[in-house]
């Protein structure tokens, strides 16, 4: 055999390892986040929790809006409704003394409505995927939260008991989805752009908070 022959990369094994290869270096940029970082690490301050949840409500606002303005997906085995988080980040800003109202972000604008099922379901990808490990970091709250308690953190704890059945729905969906090179080619491109909205509210520069009444 000749050895100078390269070997070729290995195909993806499904869907959701194409989606998480395709997206790996984004990700693990946001893992190095100094807020990030100090939340998992348990020594966020009060005040950078707070604009941090802020900054997962504009991320999370700008998605739902454009899934429900984007095509059906019931036949696909998911309820977009049942999956908005935006209520549960605005149930812990009120939790904590903290006005839930946002300044519109100009960012929002570059993330499109979702032509197809297959570019909805790369969305739902990175907003359902960003609360996987959620009640680790739930429980890394502790010392700045009541102990034990999920006020100020109902976010993070996420859907309680249908959380694994949740998000093994969505791959279900991804895996059938991805069957078909188009429809996977159109879940990580809409997978990517989602992400580089994500990234683009947590850098979010300034004051997000609008006025209150």
């Amino acid at each position: 055999m000749d050895d100078t022959v390269q070997k070729q990369p290995m195909p993806d094994r499904s869907a959701r390892d194409g989606l998480r290869r395709a997206t790996d270096v984004i990700h693990q940029r946001l893992h190095q986040h100094p807020m990030l970082r100090r939340l998992a690490e348990g020594s966020i301050s009060r005040s950078d929790y707070i604009a941090l949840l802020h900054r997962f409500l504009m991320f999370h606002e700008a998605v739902e809006d454009r899934l429900h303005r984007g095509p059906d997906l019931s036949e696909h085995g998911i309820d977009v409704a049942e999956r908005r988080r935006s209520p549960l980040l605005h149930n812990d800003l009120a939790d904590l003394g903290a006005p839930a109202m946002i300044a519109p972000s100009p960012v929002h604008q570059f993330l499109l409505v979702p032509g197809s099922a297959a570019a909805a379901i790369g969305y739902l990808y990175v907003s359902e995927g960003s609360r996987l490990g959620g009640l680790g970091l739930a429980r890394s709250l502790d010392g700045l939260l009541a102990p034990g308690s999920t006020v100020g953190r109902s976010f993070l704890v996420g859907y309680g008991p249908r959380h694994g059945a949740m998000w093994r729905d969505l791959c279900d969906a991804i895996e059938r989805m991805g069957a078909a090179d188009e429809d996977r080619d159109t879940m990580i491109s809409a997978a990517m752009g989602a992400f580089a909205l994500f990234e683009a509210c947590i850098e979010a520069r300034g004051t997000l908070l609008a006025e209150t009444v």
